[in-house]
């Protein structure tokens, strides 16, 4: 029977590995909400992020907010690994959203920002929203 087992061992591929560490971080913090594909959960107020995420850094206020709203400012994460799975989710959900001048947020932006925690989420995004509308009505890139 030992025998047995260990030919089992030695036919079965060992585990390698199918994610990095800030997509691990994604899944364990934010996917419960966002989905594996961004694709948010409406029925419960979760934003879509996929193909959404990067144009709130086209306007005044919106980079400030992917980091303040709850889930990211009240996070487990440290400073530099929420920084990391912002910069993460940006490219991974929307690089085509991403303006020209996008730079990846920092830990110490992160930290700064989080400090400051947004109370009333739903009238800043829809504040944001209609803001990123109208930039988008207008034809101008940042």
């Amino acid at each position: 029977m030992r025998a047995g087992f260990l030919m089992l061992l030695l036919l079965v591929p060992p585990v390698t590995s199918a994610t990095d560490e800030v997509q691990f971080d994604y899944m364990m913090n934010c996917q419960g909400c966002h989905l594996p594909g961004g694709e948010g959960f409406p029925e419960h107020q979760v934003p879509r992020v996929a193909d959404h995420m990067g144009k709130f850094l086209r306007v005044e206020g919106g980079r400030e907010f992917l980091v303040q709203v709850p889930g990211s400012a009240q996070s487990d994460l440290d400073d530099a690994s929420l920084a990391s799975v912002l910069n993460w989710m940006l490219l991974a959900f929307s690089a085509a959203e991403l303006p020209e001048d996008w730079r990846p947020f920092s830990a110490e932006e992160v930290s700064e920002l989080r400090r400051t925690p947004l109370i009333e989420v739903a009238p800043v995004r829809e504040q944001l929203i209609n803001l990123i509308q109208a930039h988008e009505n207008s034809g101008a890139r940042q």
